[in-house]
């Protein structure tokens, strides 16, 4: 069900209230307090939503039309007027009074907004300034010659907001024709404004290289004189170091001609400190114009002396390897929308990921806030620069795409290319449209004229052409394999060799019984990087909407968003009966978040152990909109207790992943243990302990040996382990400790030995339907007696229907009989369910009712089921057919190979087994509904046991099949299912 806060109209004033004393504080907002040469202009300010877009023909930019305008709101500037006005998107207009002091009446005054969403056009004193394009960056106008100096001078900004939700088109602006961040609307003045003024000649542009080879940093400074004569202006430049104390300066007269100049200063840094995340070292630089003995114009900016980049298929930092473990960042907050809602709050966020050993954040298209850098400057953290263009096909394909683009990327760089915290560019994500293929190398090689310092990734994702990066300093493409790949919530063996070949040869990939690993347009034998992996978990739903409502804003979307996401869930378990499994809605948050970092911490575990690859990127840091479930933090954030811990395990500088093979285990077979070791730290003597103990606590195992842990990737212990008198389930646990005794390092791998099952039908015989010969080898194995299903099948017989892969005519008359021996009285078990395939983005997720059985069943495929960042929590329930294996929980360990592909989407029945998930990646037409947050909650079937006729039909889309004697835990639950059946 979806509802709408706060959408009575006497509570208007109340609402625009709330809004204002929430979002004030969060933004950093001073008074109107003048200083030397700059004052800012945050405040309360008057807008006027001018929903049907008649402020230019009424000409509301001019004050006294403004004044007389009786829907004038007040708004805090900065913040997204969506804070204040429900969902609005379209155009405000903005107005201001202010004064400026009297010692400016002879400077050149510049008025400064950080960012304004989308389009913004300036009148000062009604008379007109300006426009300009583009949400996410800063921009200045001049505006000295429009004020009246020492009166009270009026500020009018009209915005248009990017077009998202509904079907306007506004001066040639449509439905998501704009670059968009689509963590929120975000629209309106969102980040500081201010005034600033300086002299005739004043600086345009500062843009600082540090070189490490030489120890040097070259200063490229851009001049502009306003004036139409030439004037005599010295230029100085200090460097101070931490302390204050000056480790670089220059001076030198310049003879200013009209218009613009240039000067190019390198700077000898002696002893320099290098910027890196351990030691976050600082330089800050200081440049002055004088003329006449007064400063004309100053600016300062801090900087580091530092260098990322590849080489030897490895990532450098200040010429050291570095292993790459980034977390992806939406970039989401529950009050301040699209900036932190304190300082606090930003410093938090970027601590946990430190302390969780992530060495770098990748801000997800939307360029991060001037605060957000500063502190990633000074907390030492990598960081990479990312445009507000191509987010899942948007903005959309118009005549104006390539136009934005490049609009987005000059702007982005060029106000962010003197941040250290930044090393490296993204200028496209995942291209999937010819036109921004096409771009790639011109749209490189803009982003290498702006800033020759860093690395540019053409493509994180690699789908158009495959990926290339352009190393500092380089004009030529170097190729890279960059790759997004998300396991779900079952990192079985197959998932887990993915990892291992991902980058390889198809020799290498053979070996683990692979065609190729994962990844578009991957080149074998080159460096790779996995820019994206993950799962998902719902956060702690009931903390949130507490904390939701002492200090959230009911009609910012995030705010519903969360509690109809809880509300979601309250009725579904009702809906499906799994409430008795989960009575606390929180108990399943906490299970789906247990779920969600072991998937993480066996994602990281395979990849670390591909020499070929040098990092990943964890999607993500924080939850928010449509990927809410998959941070490691909540909106609020708070660490999702097991996800952030066992990704903080598994990102540690030495771990050793553990391997059983197979993770189910034939009793009478065996199993193989690998132990490897990864390290980034030197090599050194080290105590390794092994232990085996059984769900009980019994050891059955216990090994110690000393061992050199390497450097690198290195196998520690391997060892074919004796099953033959164990049973039931098991766990690993691994000890490692130095030569001082200290443990370093620990982990523990679950796996479970199964004896030889009884089968207490198998003097009992059943029918099969077995078209593709899928059932009948393994029943002779066990012993179960058979016969093919005829007309002629008595009644009293089950029936097991197997792989119907062809599914052709003949196949489903075979089905039709099946069906008319049920309606009969007989009972079957279909183990290949027939149906129509639909993913839940198709939105063809209404209630199906009995009639639809077998044919007509609604089928999600593999991305909605397994969850790719979203959970979707597979639950088993404690019934006969999953005798002797885990239920009442969500699906996992001895689960991973027959968890389901396929689910039965809003089946009726009786549900043994089934998920629940939500609408967490719509189609690109209905995209629009859930730009602000995740879909319906919803549910489907994996195991339903429902009525037809006179009859039962046992459906599933567990993949027994495909595991029939390779896993006995599918030889379980079919032999489970005969023996249910057979007493029904």
């Amino acid at each position: 069900m979806r509802f709408n806060f706060l959408n009575i109209p006497r509570l208007k004033h109340i609402r625009t209230a709330l809004a204002l004393f929430i979002a004030i504080p969060f933004f950093a907002m001073s008074q109107k307090t003048n200083i030397e040469n700059e004052f800012s202009l945050n405040g309360t300010w008057d807008i006027i939503f001018d929903d049907n877009n008649e402020g230019i023909s009424k000409k509301w930019f001019l004050n006294e039309n403004f004044e007389e305008n009786p829907s004038k709101e007040q708004i805090a500037v900065p913040s997204c007027w969506e804070q204040i006005k429900q969902d609005y998107e379209g155009v405000g207009i903005y107005r201001t009074k202010f004064k400026t002091p009297q010692n400016w009446k002879n400077k050149i005054v510049e008025l400064h907004f950080e960012a304004v969403n989308y389009k913004s056009e300036i009148w000062i004193n009604d008379q007109v300034v300006g426009f300009h394009e583009g949400g996410y960056t800063p921009f200045s106008f001049r505006i000295d010659k429009l004020l009246n100096p020492g009166k009270e001078n009026v500020l009018i900004v009209r915005v248009i907001s990017p077009i998202i939700l509904t079907d306007k088109n506004i001066d040639g602006l449509g439905r998501q024709e704009v670059p968009m961040w689509r963590g929120a609307l975000n629209g309106g003045i969102w980040q500081d404004v201010s005034l600033k003024a300086k002299g005739t000649v004043g600086i345009k542009d500062v843009f600082i290289e540090p070189n490490i080879s030489n120890n040097s940093a070259r200063f490229n400074i851009e001049i502009e004189n306003v004036k139409a004569q030439s004037e005599d202006t010295k230029v100085v430049v200090e460097i101070s170091g931490k302390e204050g104390d000056i480790v670089g300066r220059k001076e030198g007269t310049l003879t200013a001609l009209p218009g613009k100049n240039v000067v190019n200063w390198n700077f000898n840094i002696k002893n320099a400190i290098y910027w890196d995340v351990e030691n976050p070292y600082l330089y800050k630089a200081k440049v002055y114009l004088i003329k006449e003995n007064e400063i004309s114009d100053s600016w300062s900016h801090r900087f580091g002396m530092r260098e990322f980049t590849v080489k030897n298929n490895q990532f450098y930092l200040n010429n050291n390897p570095l292993y790459l473990k980034a977390a992806f960042f939406e970039g989401l907050y529950p009050i301040g929308l699209a900036y932190p809602d304190s300082k606090e709050m930003a410093i938090k966020e970027i601590k946990l990921a430190k302390e969780a050993g992530f060495n770098m954040i990748r801000p997800w298209r939307k360029p991060a806030p001037k605060m957000w850098l500063d502190l990633c400057d000074e907390m030492g953290v990598l960081t990479v620069g990312s445009l507000a263009v191509e987010c899942m096909h948007r903005p959309i394909s118009t005549p104006r795409l390539p136009f934005v683009v490049e609009n987005e990327l000059r702007q982005t760089i060029l106000s962010n290319r003197n941040r250290t915290c930044i090393v490296q560019w993204e200028l496209f994500n995942e291209i999937n449209r010819p036109i921004l293929a096409q771009m790639l190398n011109s749209m490189s090689v803009l982003a290498r004229e702006l800033d020759p310092t860093r690395m540019i990734l053409d493509e994180s994702g690699g789908w158009g052409e495959g990926a290339n990066i352009y190393l500092p300093f380089e004009r030529t493409p170097t190729k890279f394999n960059d790759i997004h790949h998300y396991s779900g919530s079952q990192v079985n063996e197959k998932e887990f060799n993915g990892y291992l070949v991902t980058g390889k040869t198809k020799e290498e990939a053979k070996k683990y019984g692979l065609q190729k690993g994962f990844g578009k347009n991957v080149v074998p034998g080159i460096m790779s990087y996995i820019s994206e992996l993950g799962y998902g978990s719902t956060p702690n739903l009931t903390e949130n909407l507490r904390e939701f409502k002492k200090k959230g804003n009911p009609i910012t979307a995030v705010y519903r968003d969360h509690f109809e996401l809880d509300e979601g869930y309250r009725n579904i378990l009702k809906e499906t009966g799994f409430d008795k499994i989960y009575p606390d809605v929180t108990d399943f948050y906490l299970e789906q978040q247990k779920m969600h970092g072991i998937a993480n911490k066996r994602m990281i575990e395979a990849t670390r152990l591909n020499n070929m690859v040098g990092g990943y990127c964890v999607h993500a840091l924080t939850g928010g909109d449509w990927v809410l479930g998959a941070g490691l933090l909540d909106l609020w954030r708070n660490p999702k207790t097991l996800v952030y811990d066992l990704t903080k395990e598994a990102n540690q500088p030495q771990i050793a992943p553990i391997r059983i093979l197979p993770r189910n285990v034939y009793a009478e077979q065996g199993a193989y243990i690998e132990i490897h070791g990864v390290s980034e730290l030197e090599s050194e003597n080290v105590t390794l302990g092994i232990a085996i103990k059984s769900e009980k606590g019994k050891r059955v195992f216990k090994n110690s040996i000393t061992k050199d842990f390497n450097t690198g990737i290195s196998e520690l212990f391997s060892t074919k382990l004796n099953t033959s008198d164990m049973d039931g389930a098991y766990e690993v646990f691994v000890t490692i400790k130095n030569d001082k005794g200290e443990l370093i390092v620990s982990n523990n791998q679950s796996f479970d030995v199964f004896k030889k099952i009884s089968v207490s039908v198998a003097k009992e015989k059943v029918a099969i339907v077995d078209p593709e010969n899928s059932l009948a080898p393994f029943l002779k194995n066990e012993g179960i007696a058979f016969e093919f299903f005829s007309k002629g099948t008595d009644i009293n017989t089950t029936v097991i229907v197997g792989n119907l892969k062809k599914k052709n005519e003949a196949h489903k008359e075979l089905v039709n009989s099946v069906n008319k021996f049920v309606e009969k009285g007989g009972y079957a078990i279909m183990l290949d369910v027939m149906g129509t395939p639909i993913g839940a983005r198709d939105r063809i997720l209404v209630k199906n009712g009995l009639e639809n059985i077998p044919f007509d069943i609604k089928l999600l495929q593999p991305w909605d089921t397994r969850g790719g960042w979203a959970a979707k929590s597979h639950i088993t329930t404690e019934h006969p057919i999953f005798m002797g294996l885990p239920t009442n929980q969500i699906m996992h360990g001895v689960y991973e190979n027959i968890h389901p592909k396929n689910s039965m989407a809003m089946q009726e029945g009786n549900y043994i087994a089934g998920m629940i998930g939500y609408d967490h990646f719509p189609g690109m037409d209905l995209m629009v509904r859930h730009f602000n947050g995740t879909g319906d909650v919803w549910y489907a079937a994996d195991v339903l046991e429902a009525p037809m006729g006179k009859g039962m039909l046992l459906l599933s889309t567990l993949q027994i099949l495909e595991f029939l004697g390779k896993d006995p835990v599918a030889d379980k639950v079919l032999i489970n299912m005969i023996d249910y059946a057979s007493k029904q």
